[in-house]
C-alpha cells in the first residue's frame, strides 16, 4: 500500500512537466444594460478556438493540430479577421445559457466587433476581442453559463445594473453555478465565489504553488516548522496579493512566473541539505510567499473583483487560496506522513526522492518560461 502510494504520488508529480503552460482561458465579459440588452465581450485565443485546441492539450504543441494552429498564428491580423468572420459569428451559439429551472434562455446574439491583434511575436499567443449583443424576450432573473469542453476553460463575469454579480471560473465542459441578477443574496453569493476561485487556484489549477507547499511540507515533519513556513508564505503573499490587486505593485508576468518556478526548485534543492527549521528558511519562504501573491495577483486581475465588496471579495479569494494550501498539507500527510513520516523510510524514500522530482519540475519550468 505503501509503496503503491509514494509511486501513484511521483506518478503525479511527473505529469506535472506536460502541465507547465495551461492554454489561457477565455474571458467573458457579459452586461445586461439598462435597457435589458445583453451584451458580450471575449478576450481569447480566438486561433485555439477556432481549432478546438482546448483544455486537453495543455501546451498547443502537444496538439495534433499544433501545426494548423502555429499557421493560424502566423497569419496577418487583418487577414485572419476576414477568414475568422463567419466562426466569430457563430461562436454565440456555443454557449449555453439555462435559467433557475434549467431551461435554455433563448439569445440570438449580434457580432458587432472583431479585432485581432498583430502578432509581433509568433511565440507569445495573441489576444482577440469579440463584442456581441441579443436582446432577450424578457427579462433575466437567474442564469448559468456553460460550453464545450474542446474550446477550453473560462472566466466568466456577469455585470447588471451596474454592478458585478459575479466572476466565475468554469471548467471546460462543466456548467457555472447560478447567479442570482437581483440584489438578495448577492455579497454572501459573491464571498463564497471568491473562496472557490481562491480554492481552485490551487486545487487543481495552481500546479506550481502545490509543488511549492509540497517543498515547504518536506523540510521537517515537526509541525512547529511546518507552522512557521505556512505562516510565512501566508503573510508575505498575502502583502502582495493585496498590493498588486490594489495597483500599487505591477510586475511582469514574465518576471514573476519563471521567478517562481525558480523559487519551486531552490527550495527542493534546500531540503536535500537541510531537514530542520532555521531563521534563513523562514525569510527564504517569506521572500518566496512575495512572488507567488504576485501570482495570486495576476490570476485574480483577469476574473476581476466586486466594486461594492471589494476587500470581502479579496479576503475570501484569499481565503480560498489558504484553504487549498492546507488541503494540498493535509493530502501530504494523509497519504504519506502518516504512514512512513516516523519510519527510517521516510528520509530514503519520500523526503529525499520527492524533494529531487520537485526540482527537476521547477528547473524544467523556469527554463520553459524564459525561452
Amino acid at each position: 500500500m505503501q509503496r503503491f502510494t509514494l509511486a501513484a504520488l511521483f506518478t503525479l508529480l511527473l505529469t506535472t512537466l506536460s502541465h507547465a503552460h495551461e492554454i489561457t482561458p477565455t474571458i467573458i465579459n457579459a452586461e445586461i444594460a439598462e435597457d435589458n440588452s445583453f451584451q458580450l465581450q471575449l478576450d481569447t485565443n480566438l486561433e485555439a478556438l477556432m481549432l478546438g485546441v482546448g483544455s486537453a492539450h495543455e501546451d498547443t504543441d502537444d496538439s495534433p493540430l499544433a501545426k494548423e494552429y502555429n499557421a493560424l498564428r502566423a497569419t496577418p491580423a487583418k487577414e485572419l479577421e476576414l477568414q475568422a468572420k463567419n466562426f466569430a459569428k457563430a461562436l454565440p451559439n456555443e454557449l449555453k445559457f439555462v435559467d433557475s429551472t434549467g431551461e435554455p434562455i433563448a439569445l440570438s446574439f449580434e457580432l458587432k466587433q472583431l479585432t485581432i491583434t498583430e502578432n509581433s511575436d509568433p511565440e507569445i499567443a495573441r489576444e482577440s476581442i469579440l463584442r456581441y449583443q441579443a436582446v432577450p424576450s424578457q427579462p433575466i432573473e437567474a442564469l448559468a453559463v456553460s460550453w464545450p469542453e474542446q474550446l477550453g476553460n473560462l472566466i466568466f463575469r456577469l455585470t447588471a445594473g451596474g454592478e458585478l454579480k459575479a466572476g466565475l471560473y468554469v471548467m471546460a465542459g462543466e456548467q457555472s453555478d447560478l447567479i442570482e441578477i437581483g440584489a438578495s443574496g448577492t455579497q454572501s453569493q459573491s464571498f463564497l465565489d471568491y473562496i472557490i476561485i481562491g480554492f481552485e487556484h490551487i486545487i487543481p489549477l495552481g500546479l506550481d504553488h502545490i509543488l511549492f507547499v509540497i517543498g515547504i511540507y518536506l523540510l521537517s515533519q515537526a509541525w512547529r516548522a511546518l507552522l512557521w513556513q505556512v505562516s510565512a508564505f501566508t503573510l508575505a503573499h498575502t502583502i502582495t496579493l493585496a498590493l498588486a490587486t490594489l495597483g500599487l505593485v505591477n510586475v511582469s508576468p514574465s518576471i514573476v512566473e519563471p521567478l517562481i518556478a525558480l523559487s519551486i526548485t531552490y527550495v527542493a534543492i534546500e531540503n536535500l541539505f537541510h531537514h530542520s527549521l532555521s531563521k534563513g528558511r523562514i525569510a527564504l519562504v517569506f521572500g518566496f510567499g512575495l512572488l507567488h501573491g504576485l501570482g495570486f495577483a495576476g490570476v485574480l486581475g483577469e476574473i476581476g473583483l466586486n466594486p461594492d465588496a471589494f476587500i470581502t471579495s479579496l479576503i475570501a479569494f484569499n481565503v480560498g487560496v489558504e484553504l487549498g494550501q492546507l488541503a494540498v498539507i493535509a493530502l501530504m500527510f494523509a497519504l504519506l506522513g502518516f504512514w512512513l513520516g516516523k519510519t527510517k523510510y521516510w528520509e530514503r524514500w519520500v523526503r529525499i526522492p520527492l524533494s529531487l522530482v520537485i526540482a527537476l519540475i521547477g528547473a524544467y519550468w523556469f527554463v520553459e518560461r524564459i525561452m
